[in-house]
């Protein structure tokens, strides 16, 4: 390797080393420091948050990128391309979340599904005369007890709220408390569970366990449906997949044969293979999207940024 490409590399190492250092700055307990708004710093934050996978801590996000950004100068180093030297760090970065949108659509169904069974539960409890009324009924399911703790996915949700309805003191703090539930659960069924709820906390009229098996059935034919949608996108995801594997290897075949390889180390086929690389990221985001579909607007809740998106 000439000592022009050793440069090369060690300016791109740097670059991307100051990259992640700028967009992952904690604190001392490990948080982020927050940040000026603006266009470019939220653009950068979620850059840096699709990092990787979603479960990392900061540190081990940190570890992730330093590794990448070696195996990325590595790859220039020894195929004296710099296209591929990024386009390898980007991948290694980026893929998990570029096809990680089963897992999204997943926890967002399972979400769903632990709704469901949180009013239904709660049905049986008010039907079964085990609480006096619907406010009862929630703060029951505050996590204390096991047998009343709701499911995991809405477990922190069902908590909260529990424990907002036992410290207010008037209707308005009811329909605070079930707003922020709205927007820690984020869909538009929950959405719909909350406004209900804040509706039968007013009227504090019969049939309120009757309303509870309505919702659920109406968020179970939602589950549903959703399940029919994910299955019926697995096989785009998995062809998606499969084409990915069959460009790595193409990659692969052009630095080993160098009579392939040729055209792509002059500074027009470095441009034609960035090109390329970048037709490529367009359309896994465009994948994406589609996988994850366009979630209905919500109308409950306290987060601007959340009710009414489309």
């Amino acid at each position: 390797m000439s000592p022009g490409q050793l440069a090369a590399a060690a300016a791109f190492s740097c670059i991307l080393a100051a990259l992640f250092i700028v967009t992952s700055r904690d604190d001392h307990t490990g948080t982020s420091v927050a940040r000026p708004a603006g266009r470019t710093s939220a653009v950068l934050r979620r850059t840096w948050a699709a990092v990787g996978d979603p479960g990392l801590t900061a540190r081990a996000r940190r570890r992730t990128t330093l590794a990448w950004v070696v195996v990325g100068a590595a790859v220039w180093g020894v195929s004296g391309w710099p296209v591929a030297g990024v386009a390898t760090a980007a991948a290694g970065l980026w893929l998990p979340w570029l096809l990680g949108s089963r897992r999204i659509v997943r926890e967002r169904i399972e979400k769903l599904e632990a709704l469901e069974s949180w009013c239904r539960r709660m049905a049986d409890t008010l039907a079964g005369g085990g609480a006096i009324g619907l406010a009862q009924a929630v703060t029951m399911f505050d996590g204390g007890n096991p047998m009343t703790r709701a499911d995991d996915a809405i477990a922190s949700a069902v908590s909260a709220l529990a424990r907002h309805l036992r410290e207010a003191d008037s209707s308005d703090d009811h329909g605070a408390a079930l707003r922020r539930f709205a927007d820690d659960v984020d869909d538009r069924a929950g959405d719909t569970v909350a406004a209900a709820l804040l509706l039968a906390l007013h009227q504090q009229s019969s049939g309120v366990a009757t309303v509870l098996r309505q919702l659920a059935d109406g968020v179970a034919r939602d589950v549903r449906a959703r399940r029919d949608i994910e299955a019926a996108r697995a096989e785009s995801r998995q062809s998606i997949r499969l084409l990915l594997v069959i460009q790595a290897g193409l990659l692969a075949l052009l630095a080993i044969v160098p009579t392939f390889a040729a055209p792509y180390s002059t500074p027009v086929g470095q441009v034609v293979m960035a090109m390329l690389l970048a037709g490529t990221a367009t359309l896994l985001v465009w994948m994406r999207r589609l996988s994850l579909g366009t979630p209905a607007p919500r109308f409950f809740g306290d987060r601007p940024e959340q009710v009414g998106r489309p």
